[in-house]
């Protein structure tokens, strides 16, 4: 481990210079709302259909014209409330026989719903195919930060502590690179209910990775440093990532001012109604939102697949794919029509990756064949998967808002997209190419400040003809 320490003292160097991190408290600056009807999900469903889909006695997510229905419906067909969204216009309850029979009719109802699959974070899996180190290979300290030029994009600014941004994952630990960078910690239970955490907890280790690539400190020349400057953090601890919970917690970061959402979770099924409202109602409030297209080399998965419309188009969200060093798509990446662009993920090759803070013992790392070190008391690795590319999309997206926060959503995505390296236009296997921190935030300040809030000058995609 000589020779990483030697390259961490290096690229410390370079960091400490471009990031300077106040102690200073700042207060959240929301997004500019965007002018968008929500297309709230509605599915009149035949008895029979309802009845193959639930069970008497279960629980289902039931859609609502609006919340003041609820206790109408309620007393109609007997139902038990277990807890209400009223931010998404829906409760779950306890199915009963007259549910079933007479709700595909009622107008007050728009759907009912599965609580929907758990789906799974997308770190790349520790799999035999993966499970032997190339002893040949070399792994530069933080080579992501110079891959995308975040060097670069730090000249046009620090970033701003007041940019929020949120994770839904496994948590966050206490970890030195965090230190002073989280602003808030909340819990979700796989029901969708909501707490205060008291304390730092990450027991997986996932989340923790996943925060400090977005945020992580760097404190008298020991540490890595995030793809967004001085931005803090939102942690939400999905306890499982059901459809309710992650619902819930959008709706959550949603109401705390949060600029953008990574999640690096997902899954082939596509989701329930009350999660596709939670993002129709993310995107209509001015929230980013950056998924993780997934780690099986085939189409991009859920929730990934819902926020980047086909061919690169006007988005409001992003999903990312995994590059490696050379720039390609990496092996294990997830890629098709969804796909918006690519961000480092891993470096070259099985059981390579980009660098992360990793929690000590955390389930996630421990024992797989990624190699992790020992710096000052501070654990880091390599790891890969999508999961760690889509945080330095939301880093980067956060450092855009600091510059120009009168941006708009679509604008922040459309600026991302507009700025990746690529030869030619949009293409399955890269989307609208690879993340270029530096390029984009070029782009960010081509206008003045003024000149973004009153224009629609954001590309529409990366057209076939656009080359960077």
């Amino acid at each position: 481990m000589a020779a990483l320490s030697l390259k961490l003292a290096s690229a410390l160097a370079l960091a400490t210079g471009a990031i300077s991190l106040g102690t200073q408290a700042a207060i959240a600056a929301p997004p500019p709302r965007v002018v968008h009807s929500i297309d709230w999900y509605r599915w009149q469903a035949t008895g029979r259909t309802l009845a193959a889909r639930a069970s008497f006695g279960s629980n289902v997510v039931v859609g609502l014209a609006s919340m003041k229905v609820l206790e109408a419906v309620r007393t109609r067909y007997g139902i038990r409330v277990i807890a209400t969204f009223p931010q998404l216009h829906a409760a779950e309850v306890t199915v009963t026989r007259s549910l079933l029979a007479r709700a595909g009719r009622d107008r007050r109802i728009r759907y009912v719903s599965s609580l929907g699959a758990r789906r799974r974070l997308l770190a790349m899996p520790n799999d035999p195919m993966v499970s032997t180190v190339d002893p040949l290979t070399t792994l530069p300290y933080e080579w992501q930060f110079a891959a995308a030029h975040v060097d670069r994009a730090l000249d046009y600014t620090q970033g701003n502590p007041a940019v929020l941004v949120g994770t839904i994952d496994s948590g966050a630990a206490g970890v030195p690179d965090l230190a002073g960078k989280v602003a808030q910690r909340w819990t979700v239970s796989a029901k969708g209910k909501l707490a205060r955490e008291p304390r730092p907890f990450d027991v997986v280790g996932h989340g923790t990775a996943v925060a400090s690539l977005i945020a992580a400190n760097v404190d008298d020349g020991v540490g890595m440093a995030g793809f967004g400057g001085a931005s803090r953090l939102i942690v939400m601890h999905a306890w499982s990532l059901t459809d309710v919970a992650t619902a819930a917690a959008l709706m959550k970061l949603d109401a705390l001012g949060v600029r953008i959402v990574n999640m690096s979770f997902g899954g082939p099924r596509p989701e329930t109604p009350i999660m596709l409202d939670a993002i129709h109602k993310a995107a209509a409030d001015g929230m980013l939102l950056v998924a993780a297209a997934g780690n099986s080399a085939q189409a991009v998965s859920h929730p990934a697949a819902d926020l980047q419309p086909p061919g690169g188009a006007r988005s409001y969200g992003l999903a990312v794919g995994a590059s490696d060093v050379h720039g390609n798509l990496a092996f294990f990446s997830n890629y098709g029509m969804n796909l918006s662009l690519l961000a480092p993920g891993s470096y070259d090759g099985p059981c390579t990756g980009v660098l992360t803070a990793v929690v000590p013992g955390s389930t996630a790392f421990d024992g797989s064949c990624y190699p992790t070190w020992d710096q000052g008391g501070t654990m880091y690795g390599y790891v890969a998967g999508t999961s760690f590319a889509a945080p330095e999309v939301a880093g980067i997206a956060a450092l855009i808002w600091a510059v120009r926060p009168q941006l708009e959503n679509y604008q922040v995505a459309e600026i991302i997209k507009q700025s990746a390296q690529r030869n030619g236009g949009w293409t399955p296997a890269t989307g609208c190419g690879v993340l270029d921190a530096g390029a984009a935030l070029a782009l960010a300040t081509s206008l003045s400040a003024g000149e973004w809030a009153t224009t629609e000058a954001a590309p529409t995609g990366c057209s076939a003809t656009d080359e960077r």
